[in-house]
C-alpha cells in the first residue's frame, strides 16, 4: 500500500489522469441518472395515457351501447386491463381476463375521474400497477370504467437502459483514462525536458546553459522566464567573478606597498620614522578607500533594502558645492531648481560627491555643478574645464576599476583614484531608476557628467 501512495504525490501525470477520469465519471452519472429519470417517467406517463385513452374510449361505447360480457378486446402485455363496474363497486363485464376478476380499483365517491398507482393488484398477479377510473351515465345507472396496466414491464425496461447505461459508461471512462493518460504524457513532456535540462545545469554548476522553449504557450512562457532567470544568474556570477579578480589586484597593491615599506624599514633601521609613518598611512588610506568603495558596490549589488524618502537633489548639490576644495580650484553651484525624488539621501550624496571627487581630480580651474527638472526627470549636471574625455572612453569610464589618469590628469601631482568612484555613481543611478552619461562641457575644453533621475509625483511615486 505504501507504494501507491508515494506514486500518487510524485506523479502529476496520474492526479491529471485521476482528476480526469474522476470529472467524467461524475459527470457520467449525473447525466446518467438525469436521463434514466426521464426516460421512466417517459414510460410511465406513456402508460398512464395508454389506461386514460382505453378507459374513456370504454366509457364512450357504454353510454350509447351495450357491452356484451366479456368486451371483445385484445389481451397482452401492452395491452390495459379493462373492467366495468356498476354503482355498486361490481364487475359488470371486462376483458376476457379481467370480466369474472375482482374490482381492480374503486372510484371513490365524488369523484368523476381519477389517475392511480395500485399497490399489490390481485389481478394482475399482486403487482403494482398504472390505473385510471372514469364514471359516466349509463341507461342502467352510473357505472365506472377502469383500465389498469402493471409497472413491472417500466421497470424492467428501466433496469435494462441502467445496465446498458453503466455499460457504455464503463466504456466511456475508459477511453477518457487513456486519452487522458497520453494527453497529459504530451503536455507534460516539455516540463519533463525542461526539468532535464535544469539537472544538468545543476551538475554542471553552469548557469551558461539554457531550457529548451518551443511554441507560445504557458509552458514556453515558463521556459523563458527561467531562462531570463539563468541569463541574470549567469551575467551575476560572471560580474562577481571579475569582481574578485579585479578586487584582488587592487587590494594586492597598496598591501604590497605596505609590506615593501615595513621591509625597508626593518632593513633600514635608520630610514626617519616620519618618512615611515607617512608611507604607510599612505598606502593605509589607499586600502581603505578601495575596501569601502567595494563594500558600496557589494550592497548597491545585492539591491540591499534601502530606506527611501523624497530627497530634494538642489539641497544635496548645494551642500556638496560648500565643500572645500584644493588651491587653485573653484567649486560653485550652478542652475539650483527644487528637483524631488524619491531614494536614500545617503546614497544620492555619495553619488554627487564622487563625481565632484572626479571633477576635481582633472579640473584645470573650475567645476560647476547644476540641477534642473522638466518633462518629470531631474538633471543633475557636474561640470569640469579639464582635457575632456575621448568619445571611445565615455562609455568604458563607468566600469569598474578604470582609470583614465594618463589622458586626463592635471598633472604628477594629481591623486589617483581607486576606478571604483564612477561605477559607484552609475550603481546608484541605475538603483533609483536613473542613468547615467557623459558628454562634451560646450564651446569651452571640459568634460560634463550628467545623471537623469525620475521626479517624485505628487501622489507620491515616482513619474515614469
Amino acid at each position: 500500500m505504501p507504494r501507491f501512495p508515494r506514486r500518487w504525490r510524485s506523479s502529476l501525470r496520474l492526479r491529471l489522469t485521476a482528476a480526469g477520469v474522476g470529472l467524467a465519471a461524475a459527470i457520467f452519472a449525473i447525466g446518467g441518472a438525469v436521463t434514466i429519470t426521464l426516460y421512466s417517467r417517459s414510460l410511465t406517463l406513456s402508460m398512464q395515457h395508454n389506461t386514460e385513452q382505453t378507459a374513456e374510449a370504454i366509457a364512450a361505447r357504454i353510454t350509447t351501447q351495450w357491452l356484451p360480457d366479456p368486451i371483445p378486446m385484445p389481451t397482452g402485455p401492452n395491452v390495459p386491463r379493462v373492467q366495468v363496474l356498476d354503482q355498486h363497486g361490481d364487475v359488470v363485464t371486462g376483458d376476457p381476463s379481467s370480466a369474472s376478476g375482482p374490482a381492480m380499483y374503486l372510484l371513490p365517491a365524488g369523484l368523476s375521474h381519477q389517475q392511480v398507482t395500485v399497490d399489490g393488484l390481485a389481478l394482475l398477479g399482486g403487482s403494482s400497477a398504472s390505473a385510471y377510473a372514469v364514471r359516466v351515465e349509463t341507461p342502467a345507472g352510473p357505472e365506472t370504467v377502469v383500465a389498469a396496466m402493471p409497472l413491472d414491464e417500466v421497470a424492467t425496461r428501466v433496469d435494462e437502459a441502467i445496465d446498458a447505461t453503466s455499460g457504455i459508461g464503463a466504456g466511456a471512462l475508459v477511453v477518457v483514462g487513456a486519452v487522458a493518460w497520453l494527453t497529459a504524457g504530451r503536455v507534460l513532456r516539455p516540463v519533463e525536458r525542461m526539468r532535464t535540462r535544469a539537472t544538468a545545469i545543476t551538475a554542471s554548476g553552469d548557469p551558461s546553459g539554457r531550457l529548451p522553449q518551443s511554441g507560445t504557450d504557458e509552458l514556453s512562457k515558463l521556459a523563458e522566464t527561467l531562462n531570463a532567470m539563468l541569463a541574470s544568474i549567469e551575467a551575476s556570477v560572471e560580474r562577481q567573478r571579475s569582481f574578485v579578480a579585479d578586487a584582488a589586484h587592487e587590494l594586492r597593491t597598496p598591501l604590497a606597498g605596505l609590506t615593501a615599506a615595513l621591509e625597508i624599514a626593518q632593513q633600514h633601521p635608520g630610514i626617519p620614522r616620519d618618512t615611515l609613518i607617512g608611507d604607510l598611512l599612505a598606502g593605509h588610506r589607499r586600502l581603505s578607500r578601495t575596501l569601502n568603495d567595494l563594500l558600496v558596490l557589494a550592497a548597491l549589488d545585492g539591491r540591499a533594502q534601502r530606506k527611501t524618502m523624497p530627497v530634494d537633489l538642489a539641497g544635496v548639490l548645494t551642500d556638496c558645492s560648500r565643500r572645500s576644495v584644493p588651491a587653485g580650484l573653484c567649486l560653485r553651484a550652478g542652475t539650483m531648481e527644487r528637483a524631488v525624488v524619491l531614494g536614500s539621501e545617503l546614497q544620492l550624496s555619495r553619488m554627487v560627491g564622487n563625481l565632484v571627487d572626479n571633477a576635481l581630480r582633472y579640473a584645470h580651474a573650475v567645476v560647476e555643478l547644476s540641477v534642473t527638472a522638466s518633462r518629470g526627470q531631474a538633471r543633475i549636471t557636474v561640470r569640469d574645464d579639464g582635457p575632456g574625455l575621448p568619445e571611445a572612453d565615455r562609455d568604458r569610464v563607468w566600469d569598474r576599476f578604470v582609470r583614465l589618469d594618463d589622458d586626463r590628469s592635471r598633472g604628477s601631482g594629481a591623486a589617483g583614484g581607486s576606478g571604483l568612484g564612477l561605477a559607484i555613481v552609475r550603481e546608484i543611478a541605475v538603483a533609483h531608476g536613473g542613468q547615467a552619461s557623459v558628454g562634451d562641457a560646450g564651446p569651452a575644453p571640459g568634460a560634463e557628467f550628467v545623471i537623469t533621475l525620475p521626479l517624485l509625483a505628487r501622489g507620491g511615486d515616482a513619474e515614469a
